[in-house]
């Protein structure tokens, strides 16, 4: 008996964050940006964001570097960007964060790759992108950086990827859907890209990108078509915050776990589109981004907690089921073999 009580032990704590009361989702209102703003990005590096970029709340578009330290729960500012951009990618690698693409003044589709070195505040410029464009997507995968969709003259599907080391780009397979306005994110080495628009209409696309062997694989849609929006991973699942169509803001939070699809969460406090966002620990960061669709601004920081995505999902959990039910019979099979 006490060997079934310890099995049942070991087979229940991997799962204790499920279990565990008031602690599992919620949302926390943290100090505000220093400045209000949208159509920015941000990354981790050392457990700080860096948000770069965007538009203003006096339209103007901005070069600041804004330095959230997780720890501290503080705003700090780094050297400024040598260009201003709004609607950029930027990913973070090696203590140096990259941003990529944009838009400048008069809305000209920027091709500049700058980058900024974290430990020394310092920016400096890599070889241009091939494409120029804005509002596109960008992240790192096994060292290096991929930027994809956009817009320029139309929605873009290219696909290019920078190498670090060799300071050089280089053409990949397209994305099969043409988009602007999209997010990605990366998990156990694939690339995620979700959500965007083309044109005035918003798109469910969820696609999948494998580096190794430059393939794209369609997948479950996203339930609730946008654009402007973002996403982080946490727990083996992909978060998609917010986001934007001609009539209002969107407060949904779903979540996408591969191979087994789309769980929906506890939506935004206050909705947003062209907001960042960054996970650190068991935590996502959520920062600024437009309350009302077009050219609104905000400079709202909120941080969404949650561990009842853990990275075992659904299908654990039903084998963890079958595993106490068969540990009920034997143990009642012990107790009537004793009676005998």
């Amino acid at each position: 008996m006490k060997k079934i009580l310890f099995l049942l032990i070991l087979l229940l704590f991997p799962f204790q964050n499920i279990f565990a009361e008031g602690d599992s989702e919620r949302w926390e209102r943290l100090i505000d940006m220093p400045e209000a703003r949208s159509e920015m990005e941000s990354d981790i590096i050392d457990e700080k964001i860096y948000v770069v970029g965007g538009i203003t709340n006096t339209n103007r578009i901005s070069d600041s570097v804004f330095i959230f330290d997780t720890k501290e729960e503080s705003w700090s500012m780094g050297t400024p960007m040598p260009l201003e951009l709004h609607h950029t990618g930027t990913a973070s690698n090696d203590g140096k964060l990259y941003v990529v693409g944009g838009y400048t003044k008069g809305w000209n589709p920027s091709s500049a790759l700058l980058i900024y070195d974290s430990y020394r505040d310092i920016w400096s410029q890599g070889s241009d992108m091939p494409t120029a464009r804005g509002a596109l997507t960008t992240e790192f995968v096994e060292g290096k950086l991929y930027a994809i969709g956009g817009f320029n003259e139309n929605s873009r599907t290219e696909n290019e990827v920078y190498d670090p080391i060799t300071n050089s780009w280089e053409p990949k397979s397209p994305m099969p859907t043409a988009r602007e306005h999209l997010t990605s994110a990366v998990l156990d080495g694939k690339l995620y890209v979700v959500g965007g628009r083309a044109g005035q209409i918003n798109s469910d696309a969820n696609e999948m990108y494998d580096h190794a062997t430059d393939t794209w694989e369609v997948l479950e849609p996203l339930p609730t078509a946008r654009s402007g929006l973002t996403a982080s991973t946490l727990n083996g699942a992909i978060f998609v915050f917010g986001g934007e169509n001609s009539l209002k803001t969107f407060e949904e939070n779903e979540a996408y776990i591969p191979g087994e699809g789309w769980l929906i969460q506890q939506p935004m406090p206050i909705p947003r589109h062209g907001l960042a966002s960054s996970t650190v620990g068991n935590s996502i960061y959520l920062i600024g981004g437009g309350v009302a669709p077009g050219f609104s601004f905000s400079a709202i920081t909120e941080k969404y907690h949650n561990t009842i995505i853990p990275e075992f999902g659904i299908l654990a959990i039903m084998i963890l089921g079958i595993s106490m039910i068969t540990l009920i019979l034997i143990t009642r099979s012990k107790i009537q073999h004793s009676f005998h």
